[in-house]
C-alpha cells in the first residue's frame, strides 16, 4: 500500500508553516506566497509530512526543499496534484533530492549545510590547528589596521535593521561584484525576507562586514554577506562569519543552510554539500513538448 496523500488545508497561511521540515524560509509559503494549500503524506511507519502547494495560474510551486521526500512519493504527489487541481499542467521544485523520471526537466544544482553543533568548543573542533591559527593572525591584523578594537553588533528586523547596514552592503556588494541591486534598502529586507543582520564595524564607525540571515524556529538559511574591500585581505567577510556561526549556537539553532555557491567559507565548520535537483514537471506530453519547443525558441533568439 503507497503512502497516503490528503489535502489537510485549503488556505492554509503563516501558522501552518513550521508544519513543514526543513522548517526554511523556501519551506514556507505562507511568508514567501500567503495562502496556499497544506498536503499531509501518511506514511505505512506512521510518519506524517506535510507538504505546501501553491498554485500560480496553471503551475503548481511544492514546497520540499531538501525533504525526505522518496522518488516514489514524489510521482505520487505529482499525480494526486494533476488529478485533485485539473488547471494545473507544471509543478515547479526547487533543491529536491531526488529528480523525476517521466516528463520532466531535472536541473543537477547543490546545497551547502551545516549541523550545528551544542557548543563553540565543539563547532572549532571542526577546524585544524593551522585553520585557527591563521584566522588568529588575520584577525589581529585587521585590528592593528584599524587601529582600534572591532564592534558586533545585531538587529531583528522587529527590532529594525538600520537602512544604513543595508546601503554599505549594496555599496560593498558593487564595488567587489559590480553587483548593483536596484532596491532601497526595505525592498531589499523585504523581498528577501531578511529576519536579522549582523555586524562588524570600528569604534569610528567604519563598516567592516555584514551578514545578512533568515531565521525561523530552529533553523537559518544565510540570504548573504559582504566586506569593506579596503580589508579584504585579512577575510573580514569569514572572520564575521565564524561569529554568526557561534551566536546561532548560543541561540539555540540546530541547522544552518548556505545555498548553492561553493564560496570557500561555506565548506567550514564540517558542513556537507548537498547534491539536488530544481525540476519541472510536466501533466502529460504535449504540455512537456510545448516546453521543449518554447526553450529551442528561446535559444535560437539568444544566437
Amino acid at each position: 500500500m503507497k503512502t497516503i496523500i490528503s489535502i489537510v488545508k485549503e488556505n492554509a497561511g503563516i501558522e501552518e508553516d513550521n508544519l513543514v521540515i526543513p522548517d526554511v524560509m523556501q519551506n514556507r509559503f505562507g511568508i514567501l506566497h500567503g495562502e496556499y494549500i497544506l498536503l499531509l503524506l501518511d506514511r505505512l511507519n506512521g510518519e506524517k509530512q506535510y507538504i505546501p502547494v501553491y498554485k500560480d495560474t496553471t503551475t503548481a510551486l511544492l514546497g520540499i526543499y531538501l525533504s525526505q521526500i522518496s522518488k516514489s512519493e514524489l510521482k505520487q504527489i505529482s499525480k494526486f496534484i494533476f488529478k485533485n487541481f485539473k488547471e494545473i499542467t507544471i509543478i515547479d521544485c526547487k533543491s529536491i533530492l531526488h529528480p523525476f523520471s517521466f516528463f520532466s526537466r531535472n536541473y543537477r544544482t547543490n546545497e551547502w549545510h551545516i549541523s550545528l553543533p551544542n557548543s563553540s568548543e565543539e563547532l572549532w573542533q571542526r577546524m585544524s590547528s593551522k585553520s585557527k591559527q591563521t584566522l588568529r593572525r588575520k584577525r589581529n591584523n585587521l585590528l592593528k589596521e584599524l587601529g582600534e578594537d572591532i564592534i558586533f553588533e545585531h538587529y531583528t528586523s522587529e527590532q529594525g535593521i538600520p537602512d544604513e547596514i543595508v546601503l554599505k552592503y549594496f555599496e560593498f556588494k558593487n564595488q567587489l561584484m559590480n553587483r548593483d541591486y536596484g532596491l532601497t534598502a526595505k525592498e531589499y529586507i523585504d523581498s528577501y525576507h531578511i529576519t536579522d543582520a549582523y555586524l562588524y564595524k570600528s569604534q569610528a564607525n567604519v563598516y567592516i562586514s555584514m551578514v545578512f540571515t533568515c531565521e525561523q524556529g530552529k533553523t537559518v538559511y544565510l540570504e548573504n554577506l559582504s566586506y569593506n574591500p579596503l580589508y579584504q585581505k585579512e577575510s573580514p567577510g569569514f572572520l564575521l562569519y565564524s561569529n554568526v556561526v557561534e551566536e546561532l549556537i548560543r541561540k539555540g539553532k540546530t541547522d544552518f543552510f548556505l545555498g548553492k555557491k561553493s564560496q570557500d567559507y561555506k565548506q567550514k565548520f564540517g558542513s556537507e554539500n548537498t547534491v539536488c535537483y530544481d525540476s519541472i514537471i510536466f501533466k502529460n506530453f504535449l504540455t512537456y513538448t510545448r516546453f521543449i519547443v518554447y526553450k529551442l525558441i528561446q535559444k535560437i533568439k539568444r544566437k
